[in-house]
């Protein structure tokens, strides 16, 4: 437990200020992940932001997850939402969903399994779902390895529907920086089986600050880049956000 919460809140307070001007960042899945917990778990995070003045502009970003595990196997959804707007016309209103089944063993090696779906039609694609499996391999304590294949169903704002088989590959791993602050950094790479110069990848890293047992600040930064994105789309995006979580 924090000696002193008034100190913690305000610190934490005072970091995430900055952070709720621009936050958006694409859902960090190994970042509330219950591993090692056995029960049912919630969490709902949240961000918002608003201006007034010369322009009127409101952005709300809102999570929620659940976990089941068993001494057999782990399994979550999360939800994500993401609405903004601007003089009251929406730019961007993004929905994404992901599931995922961990079947444990007594090796280093778990059967995972996970669909993901996703909207995002004002600014990448108009939808995109994804289904795949692999293994889940235990480096250390604090890292995880995943190496899977996956099948992506992908269709653009010009509702040209393209379906990739990838690999799916990611590391993670969680590093104590303080008493109660705690830095994770996720990599994911997903290249195409038919072409090498096809290929996905994303670096997310998160900085928490647990203010108790249940409640935690995250300042998050993530980065994507996709070589061959959908139409009028960019390679590359980047995001930062401050969330706030509750679990119970």
């Amino acid at each position: 437990m924090i000696k002193n919460n008034r100190i913690w809140i305000l610190l934490i307070l005072l970091l995430a200020v900055p952070g709720l001007i621009v936050a958006e960042a694409i859902v960090n899945i190994e970042d509330m992940r219950r591993e090692n917990e056995i029960g049912f778990f919630t969490s709902i995070s949240l961000a918002l932001s608003a201006s007034r003045g010369n322009n009127v502009s409101d952005a709300i970003s809102a999570q929620i997850r659940f976990d089941n595990n068993t001494d057999r196997y782990d399994s979550f959804l999360v939800i994500k939402k993401d609405e903004r707007k601007t003089n009251t016309v929406k730019w961007n209103d993004a929905t994404m969903a992901h599931a995922r089944f961990v079947l444990k063993n007594e090796s280093i090696y778990d059967l995972e399994m996970f669909v993901q779906h996703g909207k995002n039609p004002f600014r990448r694609y108009l939808q995109r779902d994804v289904i795949g499996v692999g293994t889940r391999i235990t480096i250390n304590d604090n890292a995880r390895l995943g190496l899977g294949l996956l099948s992506e169903n992908e269709e653009d704002l010009n509702q040209l529907t393209i379906r990739t088989q990838r690999l799916a590959s990611y590391y993670h791993n969680d590093y104590e920086v303080f008493e109660n602050i705690g830095f994770n950094l996720t990599l994911y790479y997903q290249p195409s089986l038919c072409s090498s110069e096809d290929y996905k990848a994303s670096v997310i890293g998160a900085l928490d600050f647990k203010v108790n047992e249940k409640f935690k600040v995250t300042l998050q930064y993530n980065t994507f880049y996709d070589s061959r994105p959908p139409a009028t789309a960019m390679k590359r995006d980047e995001g930062i956000a401050t969330n706030f979580s509750y679990s119970f």
